[in-house]
């Protein structure tokens, strides 16, 4: 099967996400800071050592309750409802897209309304003080509402089609175009390759937690132990289906959605043939996503007879 087949695949199912957050800084560094370190654990004055303090002096924790706490939010859905893609996008499925965009709605007008009610005591704060915060023996400068206020953000841009290349009609030589189409289909299975192997390691990463859990004597097991299983599991199921249909990923997630996300926490805890069976699958799950980690790629990219593209590094659909 060539690799157009699969960006079809990928462009029929997929979309890419272009995604940005930013949070409020909330320490930095002083000099005076890393003298009082020094001095209380008697370090030479040649070795490197920080102290921090407050960035938003007496608001600093406000800060970060009422703003960094949303951007947080978002952070953990993104990373474990999505999959990575290239430098500022995900990459997610069409069928989930509606309830995508909707849920990024929601924390982002969260975040805006954080904003709106922590930017007006952060300004009244800054113009009594002149931007200097009393720190006690110290003073520090508080940053610039306006710095304050564009640095925690929600960005979502309109979600991106995966295009296969299609030069068809273009005023090209053929071989040169056919090398252009080779290499814009290389760098779109070498994206899919990073989505799946990101998915890969969050599945690997829940399944060895589950393994780790379960197997103590008297395991302390809360719901998100099997929930992240489950998500990481609809997450690379999701994926792969879409993209390759490797039938060694199939067979790993139906074996750890039959044994262990079928199950709920107190199932896993109180019934012990549950929870044994779901450690026997974590193991065999963790040993089956290695192997195919290590494997080569089911696409795996077409090079020219030339051995090469004319293209090489002019293609960076990073940016």
């Amino acid at each position: 099967m060539s690799e157009h087949v699969y960006i079809k695949r990928l462009a029929n199912n997929m979309l890419i996400l272009p995604l940005s957050m930013g949070r409020i800084s909330l320490e930095v560094k002083t000099s005076k800071g890393a003298d009082a370190v020094k001095d209380a654990l008697r370090l030479g004055r040649s070795v490197r050592s920080g102290g921090t303090v407050g960035a938003l002096g007496a608001l600093t924790d406000l800060a970060g309750e009422l703003i960094n706490r949303q951007v947080g939010y978002a952070r953990t859905y993104t990373y474990g409802e999505t999959l990575p893609y290239t430098r500022g996008h995900r990459i997610i499925t069409s069928t989930r897209t509606p309830d995508h965009l909707a849920k990024y709605h929601e924390m982002t007008t969260a975040v805006e309304n954080a904003l709106g009610e922590f930017m007006p005591r952060y300004e009244a704060y800054y113009n009594s003080t002149d931007g200097v915060a009393d720190m006690g023996e110290s003073q520090i400068k508080i940053p610039h509402p306006d710095k304050v206020r564009e640095s925690a953000y929600i960005k979502v841009g309109v979600p991106q089609q995966i295009r296969p290349a299609d030069l068809e009609g273009m005023s090209l030589p053929a071989g040169l175009a056919a090398q252009i189409a080779e290499d814009t289909n290389r760098v779109l299975i070498e994206q899919a390759e990073i989505a799946k192997q990101g998915a890969l390691k969050d599945l690997l990463k829940a399944v060895e937690n589950v393994e780790t859990r379960l197997s103590k004597t008297d395991p302390r097991i809360h719901d998100s132990l099997i929930e992240k299983a489950r998500l990481a599991s609809r997450n690379l199921r999701d994926f792969t289906t879409s993209y390759d249909n490797n039938p060694a990923v199939l067979q790993v997630l139906d074996v750890i959605d039959d044994k262990i996300t079928s199950s709920n926490s107190e199932q896993v805890k109180h019934n012990s043939t549950v929870r044994e069976a779901a450690v026997r699958a974590a193991q065999m799950a963790t040993k089956s996503i290695k192997h195919i980690q290590s494997a080569p790629p089911t696409a795996s990219p077409i090079t020219t007879q030339q051995g090469q593209a004319v293209l090489g590094g002019l293609i960076d659909l990073e940016d």
